[in-house]
């Protein structure tokens, strides 16, 4: 999996050898407990299947109904923000409604024992990446038969409102017993109609090897049609035997989705029928405009072009624009138009592509402003402006609230909202935000965070963002899991000048706990105390966060709790063996 914008992962704290500890994940044994505990009595957890970017997946007997299933539990390592979460329960929740043949579906979703997992149906079968490793390019015929209900099934889901943004061909179950393909991970699908705080990615994003130019890119404002491009990607590596863009690394993969025509697959492999190669390249078109309008059309292309037979007389532009006159004629008649590949079932008519011209207007150099810094001569983050409108658009890429003001108006932005505000001629000159921290009983946990955003120029789109890392600074913020049976105390920065007490006390049990945010150094530390001093600390924190939102989770457990030093030589108790460490770590990192 390929991660944009992700914060590190939640760790647990390992064996406590030194003055601290690394951070180390759960062990599966731990989180199949966990899950055990979790599903109760009437489920028994068998093993575990595999283990993906985002999520590892078991084997469940559920002893009620007899049956297997296979249990996706999100990987407690991982920094799961509460807004991730909320996110992905809605999705899920859409998704369950789905009802396809060829769409896995999700019986329940749940959270307990500090992991959230859903069930689905166990599938006897492999992957189509597992075949493709086996037995390289498939026959056009083989192809077709398991692509086809695949786009039939993304229609269903564009229809619906959703779009799957992984199409990969690990992604494509095939029963062992019927061959039928079966569409699986739309729990990270996003609602195309998703309300305000639903709309940002905030996680897994997509697979660089099948990752559309606009996903790759951070849009916000994905249609269908990233969709139809990572199918065309899909469906080249289906007749060649290879994606369409390799390279050493997944930055290099996603440049050239972005920046590279694709190859024609006749040109790798000459037992690809012409009309076929002209589809895949036509999938993979950079602009959103100039590929398939739906996957209705797309199946309707690839359904007309089988039944020609020539291998290289028809084109797909040509039978595009049959099947497009086609239903021109029937909707001025008054009826819906009607897919080949899907008997009777209504399909979604074509939308004209635009010109290239009007698809794809040409953009000046711009201004991005993240986190109070300005950078001239591209968009950066999703950030830029733009020459059309006269509005501000600020994203909050953090995960606690921003207050927001701009042209004499105060608004709050939820984590992970974009808010458009309208520019009025003759208003101020800059727009102001600020973090709303969060608080305890004795006041704002963490430090303050503001930004200013240069308005002068009032004559397009202004887009800002709140982020955690700024030009001359950066910040983190520790989600704390109190797994002990003691409330813990919280220092952040313990041992570097600047340490700050969160003012709040942990309770036991509590799960990814926002205690606001903090300097972020590459030194910087988390240390936790209970009522008798016990302690454990996570150390060098800086190599682990990612600018946005700046998270990091950190567990800790009643077995990583150090019993502080006997000091013999007067009533204060001082770790006189953790002074050494400490002057270390100042003088080899940069201090605050």
């Amino acid at each position: 999996m390929f991660y944009w914008r992700a914060g590190r992962g939640c760790h647990r704290l390992g064996p406590v050898t030194g003055p601290a500890s690394s951070p180390q994940p759960p062990s599966d044994a731990d989180v199949q407990q966990r899950l055990a505990r979790a599903l109760g009595p009437k489920y028994t957890v068998r093993h575990l299947l595999g283990r993906g970017g985002f999520a590892e997946v078991y084997e469940v007997w559920d002893q009620d109904l007899d049956r297997r299933l296979a249990v996706k539990v999100l990987r407690p390592d991982i920094a799961w923000t509460s807004g991730m979460l909320d996110r992905f329960r809605h999705e899920a929740r859409a998704v369950a409604k789905l009802s396809h043949p060829n769409i896995l579906p999700i019986h329940f979703i749940d959270e307990a024992e500090g992991i959230v997992y859903y069930a689905m149906p166990f599938v006897e079968g492999e992957s189509l990446g597992d075949i493709l490793r086996k037995e390289g390019p498939l026959e056009t015929g083989q192809a077709l038969r398991l692509a086809r209900p695949i786009l039939d099934a993304l229609q269903h889901a564009h229809e619906t409102g959703l779009i799957h943004r992984d199409i990969k061909p690990e992604n494509v179950m095939v029963e062992r017993a019927t061959g039928k393909p079966l569409l699986v991970d739309f729990g990270i699908a996003k609602r195309l109609d998703a309300g305000k705080g639903l709309t940002q990615t905030g996680f897994v994003v997509g697979t660089p090897q099948y990752m559309s130019p606009e996903q790759a890119l951070g849009e916000v404002n994905l249609d269908g049609r990233s969709d139809l491009y990572s199918m065309g990607a899909v469906l080249f590596q289906m007749v060649t035997g290879a994606p369409p863009f390799v390279a050493d690394t997944s930055q290099e993969v996603v440049a050239k989705h972005i920046t590279e025509p694709p190859p024609e697959p006749s040109q790798v492999n000459t037992k690809i029928p012409r009309w076929l190669s002209d589809v895949i390249v036509r999938a993979l078109a950079k602009k959103p405009a100039e590929r398939f309008q739906s996957a209705a059309t797309m199946l309707d292309v690839l359904a007309a072009g089988a039944e020609t037979g020539s291998p290289d007389l028809v084109t797909a532009a040509r039978v595009a624009d049959r099947v497009a006159s086609s239903e021109t004629v029937k909707i001025q008649s008054g009826q819906r138009p009607v897919s080949r590949a899907r008997g009777a079932t209504p399909a979604t008519p074509a939308t004209p592509a635009p010109s290239p011209a009007a698809a794809a207007p040409k953009r000046r150099p711009v201004l991005a402003i993240l986190g109070g810094a300005a950078v001239v001569g591209g968009a950066i983050g999703g950030g830029y402006l733009a020459f059309s409108r006269s509005a501000l658009e600020f994203e909050n890429r953090l995960v606690e609230q921003v207050r927001l003001s701009a042209d004499g108006q105060q608004r709050v932005v939820e984590p992970g909202e974009t808010l458009r505000v309208k520019l009025a001629r003759g208003g101020g000159q800059a727009a102001q935000w600020a973090l709303e921290r969060p608080a305890s009983v004795a006041g704002p946990m963490g430090v303050e965070m503001a930004g200013t955003i240069a308005l002068t120029s009032r004559r397009g789109t202004i887009r800002a963002a709140a982020s955690a890392r700024g030009d001359t600074s950066a910040y983190f913020a520790p989600l704390i899991t109190n797994a002990t049976d003691q409330p813990l105390r919280v220092i952040v920065n313990f041992g570097l000048r600047g340490a700050r007490p969160c003012g709040c006390v942990v309770p036991p049990g509590a799960t990814r706990l926002h205690v606001g945010y903090y300097p972020l150094f590459g030194n910087s530390t988390v240390r936790v105390e209970d009522p008798a001093g016990r302690w454990a600390m996570f150390t060098d924190l800086g190599g682990q966060i990612e600018p946005d939102p700046g998270t990091v989770g950190l567990r800790f457990e009643t077995r990583d709790l150090r019993a502080p030093p006997v000091d013999r030589t007067g009533p204060a108790q001082v770790d006189r063996r953790s002074l050494p460490a400490a002057r270390r770590l100042l003088r080899a990192r940069p201090r605050p």
